[in-house]
């Protein structure tokens, strides 16, 4: 073999070489894009599955929340005449004295007042008990609702729980997320008046006033975190000091309004100077005011300083002559803060030794439940 023939092969021998190693360069690149290719195509299946998955999640959840069922059923037409309340068992003592009432009655009923969208919060308290007892009588379980509609707890949004089971419990431990999805539930509108308490009578029928006590205390008492978190504030403003005078005044618009039927509120004076007539008597360590109106604030502050306690809401409220009913003010109407301030505010009246207090629903929220003052000054003035 000469040497050019030699040549040629080594030649093609490195030519050989050089065609494998590209096609194996060529293969991996092959392999790494079509790896690739592959781990993005699976990144986006898998994205899109998580998507959906969450959507179906969220979907459910959404449709299941107990006010969206709630809502579905009311469309379904669903709803139910009330009972007429009967005048000659207003007083049913048989609902303190039954121990397994709860367990004996066996349909379940969800009770709504959409007719008052502006009533406060301690209007919407003693319809309610009205409405447990009037529906307790008729074998029903009841299962108050106020997150399906539009009012003062809820303001114009949409919510997703019944805020009333935020303050107060249930009459018979049943929560509207139970028995909504219960079959053959009924609904219907909670506008019992008769067996509700009665603001003229509860502050001076002692029979009267010791049933709706038992009543609330029984099926609709306020939550135990919400007893505790106003012990935590007694201590804050009062110590261990029990002699404590509380006083729930109303302005705002009370006054404007003179909204008819309801008592015709004291004048300030009036309030003051009986205010200093039983705390020279009683020498009260504290005084407590219960208001919502910035200007009886402000006299009593001047009148009685350091003694004189109170609540306010973390955002003020700025109420004028012409801004119609309080409860629809933009700092008030669906405020869960503004609420539960009112409530503390109501809970403490309740706790004090001694009352003073104009004929309002607050305060007969206070004497219901109260376990009974020791002096109690309330003025009915007639009605606008």
């Amino acid at each position: 073999m000469n040497i050019n023939e030699e040549s040629e092969l080594i030649k093609q021998k490195e030519f050989s070489q050089n065609n494998q190693e590209n096609n194996q360069e060529n293969k991996k690149f092959q392999i790494s894009f079509f790896s690739r290719k592959n781990i993005i195509i699976n990144m986006i299946v898998l994205i899109i599955f998580l998507t959906f998955t969450i959507f179906c999640i969220i979907y459910y959840v959404l449709e299941n929340k107990p006010i969206t069922i709630l809502k579905r059923l009311l469309k379904e037409g669903n709803e139910i005449i009330p009972f007429p309340a009967d005048e000659s068992t207003k007083y049913s003592p048989s609902l303190l004295d039954e121990k397994n009432i709860c367990s004996k009655n066996k349909k379940f009923i969800i009770l709504r007042r959409t007719s008052c969208e502006a009533c406060g919060l301690f209007s919407y308290y003693i319809v309610h008990l009205g409405c447990i007892i009037n529906y307790l009588k008729h074998g029903y379980i009841p299962i108050l609702d106020v997150g399906s509609f539009t009012n003062i707890f809820t303001g114009y949004k949409e919510v997703d729980n019944n805020l009333w089971e935020e303050f107060f419990e249930q009459p018979c431990g049943y929560t509207l997320a139970q028995v909504v999805k219960m079959k053959n539930i009924q609904i219907s509108e909670c506008q019992c008046v008769c067996d509700m308490p009665d603001e003229k009578t509860v502050y001076s029928n002692n029979t009267m006033w010791d049933y709706h006590h038992q009543i609330q205390e029984k099926y609709m008492s306020v939550k135990k975190n919400i007893y505790k978190e106003v012990d935590n504030i007694w201590q804050d403003l009062f110590g261990n000091s029990k002699n404590v005078l509380g006083i729930l005044i109303r302005g705002t618009d009370y006054r404007a309004n003179e909204p008819y039927g309801h008592s015709v509120q004291p004048s300030l004076k009036i309030v003051i100077n009986d205010t200093i007539t039983m705390n020279k008597k009683y020498n009260y360590d504290f005084i407590f005011l219960a208001t919502e109106d910035n200007k009886i604030r402000n006299t009593f502050i001047k009148k009685f300083g350091d003694k004189l306690k109170y609540l306010i809401p973390k955002k003020k409220v700025y109420y004028s002559a012409g801004d119609g009913f309080l409860t629809y003010n933009r700092n008030v109407f669906g405020n869960m803060d503004f609420l539960k301030t009112y409530l503390y505010s109501i809970i403490i009246l309740s706790k004090c030794v001694d009352i003073i207090s104009s004929r309002t629903s607050g305060a007969a929220g206070a004497f219901i439940l109260s376990k009974g003052y020791r002096n109690q000054l309330v003025y009915y003035l007639g009605e606008y």
